[in-house]
């Protein structure tokens, strides 16, 4: 997703090239007169004093001049506020969010739970720590969630622990108040709508059982050439949501799976189908399409 920071980087990255225009044009010329690494990718990183007294490294292109060098910045500027702007006016109140469905449960986690430190938080959601780690700072930084203070963490508000105090030795995270305000959206018909258009593949695999039947993750992934452990994942987070339930009959029949119909088919996995609201949102996107 495009972040505002990336833009801000690209921008400033120009206005420095351009206030800084005789210098990196030396800069350049030099390069081109010396041998050297920079030949092999064509590309020359110069240290540069930003209009506001502060120094950054800048990549150059060994071919353009310093105009051109800052040109291509600014119009990378433009495609990307160009996106910003598509993709906030899309999603709504889930611009902060991760678009990463173990992000989406790690909300649900933390809803349940009042508050779990990212260790624990992978073993419940059968997650990868690291994933989880930096899943919670980029949140974190976000707004959805914060740390709780210091010191000891009550059982009483951290139901994930089973004892009745622990030592604070792990980084502990609860939801924000803006984490419970986007689980509430989550919660309504457009909250519902945004993570299909929001979570990647989302659509995708909504799509495939609206129209396809039941399925279940590793079919899908063998299928739709994906990685299975992130299907997994999708498949859970579209679950709390409420965009995917699972089928609860005990065999299939060939009339409800057009996936791969047989007569009837005995189930020996967990397999999901899309709920009615769900059913009616792809309609809906389809039209706008």
């Amino acid at each position: 997703m495009v972040s505002e920071a990336e833009i801000e980087r690209l921008r400033l990255e120009a206005d420095t090239i351009m206030t800084r225009y005789q210098t990196v044009e030396e800069a350049l010329q030099d390069a081109r007169n010396e041998p050297g690494d920079h030949w092999d990718e064509e590309e020359l990183t110069v240290t540069l004093e930003t209009p506001q007294g502060e120094s950054i490294e800048v990549v150059l292109d060994l071919d353009q001049d310093p105009a051109a060098n800052a040109q291509q910045r600014y119009e990378r500027v433009k495609e990307l506020e160009a996106e910003l702007e598509q993709q906030q006016a899309v999603v709504g109140q889930l611009a902060p969010l991760p678009a990463d469905p173990v992000a989406y449960r790690i909300l649900y986690h933390l809803d349940t739970v009042e508050g779990n430190y990212p260790r624990s938080m992978a073993g419940h959601l059968d997650a990868e720590r690291k994933q989880v780690e930096a899943l919670c700072e980029e949140m974190e930084t976000a707004g959805l969630l914060e740390r709780v203070e210091s010191g000891t963490v009550k059982q009483r508000r951290v139901k994930a622990k089973k004892a009745d105090e622990v030592r604070q030795h792990h980084t502990y995270y609860r939801l924000s108040r803006e984490g419970d305000h986007l689980l509430r959206f989550l919660a309504d018909r457009d909250g519902k709508k945004n993570v299909l258009r929001h979570l990647p593949d989302g659509q995708k695999i909504a799509k495939r059982l609206a129209r396809g039947g039941p399925d279940y993750p590793r079919m899908t992934a063998e299928e739709l050439d994906m990685d299975f452990e992130y299907v997994r994942h999708l498949y859970r987070a579209l679950r709390r949501v409420g965009l995917v339930t699972t089928y609860e009959g005990s065999t299939i029949k060939a009339s409800e799976r057009k996936l791969k119909p047989k007569d009837e088919t005995h189930r020996k996995h967990t397999y999901y189908v899309t709920t009615s609201v769900a059913d009616e949102l792809l309609r809906e996107l389809d039209k706008e399409d």
